[in-house]
């Protein structure tokens, strides 16, 4: 009988946590967002989302202790609360640049919270950045996570 219990609030639970996330807004939060991050790898980022969609892309040139990378990587938002304010999101890309003294190239996953404030063009994001390098230097870095604060703008 507990057993029986237990799969019933499982399935509940996750069936309910596949509705809320599957929840989209109909556009863009907002257009283009420019600022900085601090965390493991710290400095600049933009990110821009795609006209009518829940998608974005995001640019970085971060530097961390292997040294200066610069990101690309596409993100899917999405709106778990049922408030424009909040955006979960998930992604990926490519990222190049020096790791330890050595030109690399790899990859990126991304995963985050973002909060949008209402009455300021200002936006905040955690996010979680795990990193594998594929040319030149084979290494796996997953303690990327950061803090973001971007201003954003209409172009």
């Amino acid at each position: 009988m507990k057993r029986t219990y237990s799969l019933l609030i499982i399935r509940i639970t996750l069936l309910i946590l596949t509705i809320s996330l599957s929840a989209k807004l109909i556009g863009q939060p907002y257009e283009h967002s420019g600022g900085v991050r601090a965390g493991y790898s710290s400095g600049l980022t933009y990110k821009g989302f795609l006209r009518y969609q829940m998608a974005a892309f995001e640019l970085d040139a971060l530097y961390n202790r292997h040294g200066l990378n610069l990101s690309v990587l596409y993100e899917h938002h999405m709106e778990p609360f049922r408030s424009s304010r909040w955006l979960v999101y998930l992604g990926g890309g490519a990222f190049g640049g020096n790791w330890e003294e050595e030109f690399s190239v790899g990859l990126a996953a991304v995963g985050g919270i973002e909060y949008i404030v209402r009455d300021l063009p200002l936006n905040f994001s955690l996010d979680w950045k795990p990193m594998i390098n594929i040319f030149r230097v084979y290494e796996l870095d997953f303690l990327d996570f950061g803090i973001s604060i971007r201003y954003r703008f209409n172009l």
